[in-house]
């Protein structure tokens, strides 16, 4: 595509522990305060600047991992196993959850956590930062993967196929992608789903270890997309692992951070998808620099602005 690396800062923050170096992994990036904030494993919310400087860090709990992470009523909040965490003012603070808060999104008004607990998976509703203000159980056999918002709903999707939505959090209509399209589609583990300017598309692992993405404009009728692409010498699959999707506004595309260091662009021209390597491993999160570049997160502490 057009991309090519502009600056490269990947940032092996690293350790020694018993002679041993500890690794991490960045699971989720958000811009905040005029820079971004990485998060992951092990312990930390590290903050960059628009151009891909580490300007700050903050300890958590020794072990915890942030999952998740957004910004709601002017807080940075995570998610994380046991707790939302929250960041302002140079103050922490954490709200406990029974459970691992996966996913987190500010939707009309309020914030909304998906909990993996011992009794089930769950979506906590806060107007506050404070206790919830409801805790509904949600009728799903999987674990919630991921939690994404457009104008009229929210959508989530579970590790079992199930995909979720809701036009104000509170009641949710869960829809079995896996028994609608049996005989169809191979049965699908989810992994992200992200909402565009006029459809949503979620991603996924075939039972049979294969990946695939599904378009839907009102998230009921799915659509498979192809993860083809045109090469130097004819047309080629993508052969690496989609961890996870992004909406590109300004391009008006959905970006798969994939295994490898591959950045996977789908536009809205079925036969233009393109591929596009980097020098990383897997990545799990993307953002958007003032310019309109990807600020890219992943495995091995990777902190990287990359151009279009």
């Amino acid at each position: 595509m057009r991309s090519k690396i502009l600056a490269v800062f990947a940032i092996l923050l690293s350790g020694l522990l018993s002679g041993q170096q500890i690794c991490f992994a960045y699971k989720s990036v958000m811009p905040y305060n005029g820079v971004f904030a990485a998060v992951g494993e092990p312990g930390r919310i590290d903050f960059y600047s628009p151009d891909g400087k580490l300007t700050d860090t903050v300890e958590l709990p020794s072990g915890m991992v942030i999952n998740d992470v957004c910004v709601y009523n002017g807080a940075l909040v995570g998610a994380a196993d046991g707790a939302v965490v929250t960041y302002r003012d140079s103050q922490l603070g954490f709200l406990p959850v029974k459970g691992e808060a996966s996913a987190l999104i500010p939707f009309r008004g309020r914030l909304l956590v998906a909990v993996n607990g011992a009794e089930g998976a769950q979506i906590f509703s806060y107007d506050a930062l404070e206790s919830p203000v409801d805790e509904l159980f949600l009728p799903v056999e999987g674990r919630m993967a991921a939690l994404t918002v457009n104008e009229k709903f929210c959508f989530g999707v579970t590790s079992e196929g199930e995909i979720l939505r809701s036009t104000d959090g509170l009641e949710w209509i869960l829809q079995d992608f896996n028994a609608d399209y049996e005989g169809y589609y191979p049965p699908m583990e989810f992994i992200d789903v992200e909402a565009g300017l006029d459809n949503v598309a979620v991603i996924g692992r075939t039972r049979n270890g294969g990946s695939a993405m599904f378009i839907s404009s009102q998230g009921i009728v799915w659509s498979p997309r192809e993860l083809s692409y045109s090469g130097n010498s004819g047309n080629y699959m993508l052969e690496e692992e989609p961890l996870s999707v992004v909406y590109d506004p300004l391009a008006d595309q959905y970006v798969l951070l994939c295994s490898s260091g591959v950045m996977f662009f789908v536009p809205a021209c079925a036969h233009c998808n393109s591929r596009e390597q980097i020098n990383a491993n897997e990545l799990f999160s993307m953002a958007f620099t003032p310019q309109g570049d990807f600020f890219v997160v992943g495995s091995d502490g990777f902190a990287s602005v990359v151009s279009r």
